[in-house]
């Protein structure tokens, strides 16, 4: 049988394992083909982002425009994205339309707007199968009017299984008794402090069927004391976050972790004790993810019986106590953040398996005065695939000693994002890394033309590429070359490099075929007017997303 005789059910599950992006090209081998992917694909899979000013040539369109052309489209969509750029769009008939013909096809819907009103409430009828539902205010104000209708708004999402808001104020939380036809599976209350009055309804109604939760309070153990008194409340996503400055609330955790065994992903954003720290393997066995904050961990051969952990992230003040023969085999994704200036290179030694690193270095240069640290993390993270170290400060004396494992040593690497202050051509002389696919290089001053002909030759295969803060090197010859010679690149971020000229530009044009995302920021020695920058770059037909400043 040829692949052009399978029935459409079968190629819809097919093209569904491809990325968004590549739905486009793949589309146009037939029209069969392109048919299945418009009319069964898309609308099931890609998100539709409606906004008011267009990506590649930043001028502003006529969202009323926007909204009737989407909602004569001859398929629906199900997952969209909608900015609202002001308060009048709401009331345009265009708005209502969009809605009354796709609102009862959307799964997803995410709002951003100014101020939540009753123009916007009006179209929430239409959302009746609606699974999932995000809202962003921008408004700074914290007792905006509250909408006459949101109980009838609210109240009409029976569907409705995760919500996301974003609001200065969730008074309208207090106001109905609300989503009591819905069974919501996931809440998030972020970005602002939720008084837990607001909270007592949701949890009321909804603690039964909830499974995640996100929430920011003035005080933990309030919000601890509340979650616990709901014996049938089941989590296995919890992620809390208090404005600290309060009395220790390790009790209430603790019982917490008794009554939630299930636990799959724990975020604790406010400072546990010894003993909260010490109690989380004893109780949570399943637990997969974990971001804490504390002091020192003094038990750390305890957390090796958290065997089905897979993502660990750390905030610590001290890590000098750390035992090297802690083993960790489960984790394959680690985050590290110390306080104190003196690092013990033993925590590196107890993930054997990791896949992802990321280093934040909060004390600054103090941390790698000693070079032992430097060369036990290079040994120990010879087979990760991401290594951020953006955010930590290396120095190419010690990157280059004779003792420390080289990157050309790391062959398994596909994403690696390197700051060093110092960093000249003899650090990118040790990037040999066949299976590169993603490069950050932050504030390298002293690369010249000779470094970078080094590295675009070592890693051909870099799809996605950041260049930041260099005030001599990288200049107009090697960018070409760049430009030439990774003919995979799909991401280019230029910031802050002084050097480059207009004629920068031009290679971008001449060799970028695929490039879809292009950022040029802070160049200053590229004079080019917006508007003529603009008209240059849209001859690359591949570009999605441009920001030019």
């Amino acid at each position: 049988m040829e692949l052009s005789d399978l029935p459409n059910e079968l190629l819809e599950k097919i093209f569904t394992f491809l990325p968004v992006y590549e739905l486009v090209t793949v589309s146009l081998v037939c029209s069969a083909w392109c048919d299945v992917i418009r009319t069964l694909v898309l609308p099931k899979h890609g998100l539709l982002h409606v906004r008011p000013v267009h990506p590649v040539t930043h001028q502003l369109i006529a969202m009323e425009t926007v909204l009737k052309e989407q909602a004569g489209r001859p398929f629906p969509w199900q997952n969209v994205k909608l900015t609202i750029p002001n308060e009048y769009l709401p009331s345009r008939p265009e708005f209502g339309q969009f809605f009354h013909q796709q609102g009862h096809s959307l799964k997803s819907l995410s709002l951003q707007c100014t101020q939540l009103t009753a123009d916007i409430l009006a179209v929430f009828p239409t959302l009746y199968n609606l699974e999932s539902l995000c809202i962003v205010c921008e408004s700074e104000s914290l007792y905006g009017p509250v909408p006459v209708n949101v109980e009838a708004a609210l109240t009409s999402l029976k569907a409705l299984k995760h919500l996301r808001l974003h609001l200065p104020s969730y008074t309208i939380l207090r106001s109905v008794a609300f989503l009591s036809g819905a069974r919501l599976v996931s809440l998030s209350l972020e970005r602002f402090e939720l008084e837990l009055y607001h909270l007592k309804p949701l949890l009321n109604d909804h603690h039964r069927t909830l499974r995640e939760l996100s929430v920011r309070v003035e005080e933990m153990k309030p919000l601890l004391t509340m979650l616990n008194s709901y014996p049938e409340l089941k989590l296995y996503r919890l992620n809390v976050k208090s404005a600290g400055n309060e009395d220790d609330f390790s009790d209430g955790l603790i019982r917490l972790y008794e009554q939630q065994p299930q636990l799959r992903s724990l975020t604790i954003g406010s400072e546990l004790s010894l003993r909260a720290v010490d109690a989380l393997p004893k109780q949570l066995h399943h637990l997969q993810e974990l971001e804490i904050i504390a002091e020192s961990i003094n038990n750390c051969k305890a957390l090796s019986e958290l065997r089905n952990l897979r993502r660990l992230t750390l905030c610590l003040y001290d890590v000098r106590a750390w035992d090297e023969t802690v083993q960790l085999d489960g984790v394959t994704e680690l985050s590290l953040a110390v306080t104190f200036p003196l690092i013990s290179p033993a925590i590196f030694c107890s993930f054997p398996n990791l896949y992802r690193l990321y280093l934040e270095d909060v004390d600054d240069d103090t941390l790698m005065r000693d070079i032992v640290v430097v060369r036990t993390l290079m040994d120990c993270m010879r087979n990760v695939r991401v290594l951020d170290l953006e955010n930590f400060v290396f120095k190419e004396r010690e990157i280059l000693n004779d003792g420390v494992v080289r990157f050309e040593e790391m062959e398994q690497l596909e994403c690696l994002k390197y700051s060093c202050r110092d960093m000249s051509d003899a650090s990118l002389l040790t990037m040999i890394l066949p299976n590169l696919r993603e490069l950050y290089l932050t504030h390298c001053p002293n690369v010249s033309i000779k470094g970078i002909a080094k590295l675009v030759d070592s890693c051909p295969l870099i799809e996605r590429l950041h260049l930041e803060s260099n005030k001599r090197g990288f200049e107009d010859e090697g960018l070409e070359l760049i430009t030439r010679k990774l003919i995979h690149l799909r991401m280019l971020v230029l910031v802050n490099l002084r050097a480059l000229t207009n004629v920068s530009l031009d290679a971008i044009v001449n060799n970028c075929f695929y490039i879809m995302e292009l950022t040029i920021t802070h160049c200053i020695g590229i004079t080019l007017e917006k508007a003529g920058a603009i008209e240059k770059l849209s001859i690359v037909k591949s570009l999605k997303n441009l920001v030019y400043s």
